[in-house]
């Protein structure tokens, strides 16, 4: 059974792609989740990702979730499913899911995509990237907290070399970092 935090790294040939994040791997019911099989699909399944998340952080409904992001109930239920608890007509959003999420790996070589799986190691990863967005901005110590660190369920250290950071920004890879780890319309 997979690891509720795996994470897979992709090789090169499939990074940078609307679809070369690979086959996403079952929940641990068992049940493979939708595979989006185009670019507007795996828009989809980011939109609902952001919707799971305005449920969880906001205390929105579902209906006013998906109305904010701009998707539907449909692929809500299609993309995060295992993340709903059904209780009447409407859905919740259970506190933590195992739901297989793309997402921005950042190591002294650049951006990486990588598949993690589960929402604590998804807002670990996240929470990181908010800390390099602080440090590029002159917050010493923003990065502190993950020095030493890895991502759970992987052997993926946290860069937090401000050295290594500042060069892959002068590069050209952090310009719009907001939307390296963003994903939905209310920000």
């Amino acid at each position: 059974m997979a690891d509720e935090n795996e994470v897979t790294v992709l090789p090169a040939d499939e990074r940078h792609t609307s679809g070369g994040y690979g086959e996403l791997m079952a929940d641990k019911r068992g049940v493979p989740p939708h595979t989006p099989r185009s670019a507007r699909e795996r828009e989809d399944q980011l939109d609902a990702f952001a919707a799971l998340k305005l449920m969880r952080r906001e205390g929105l409904s579902a209906p006013q979730a998906v109305e904010v992001e701009g998707t539907t109930i449909a692929n809500l239920e299609r993309y995060a499913g295992s993340a709903l608890r059904k209780i009447g007509k409407d859905y919740v959003a259970k506190p933590i899911d195992d739901l297989v999420r793309p997402m921005w790996w950042l190591d002294s070589s650049g951006l990486q995509p990588i598949e993690i799986r589960g929402s604590k190691a998804a807002s670990l990863n996240g929470q990181f990237w908010n800390a390099v967005d602080e440090a590029l901005k002159g917050k010493r110590g923003a990065l502190r907290g993950f020095e030493g660190k890895t991502l759970p369920g992987t052997k993926l250290k946290f860069l937090t070399d401000l050295r290594i950071i500042r060069r892959l920004q002068d590069a050209g890879q952090l310009d719009n970092i907001k939307e390296i780890y963003w994903h939905g319309r209310r920000r």
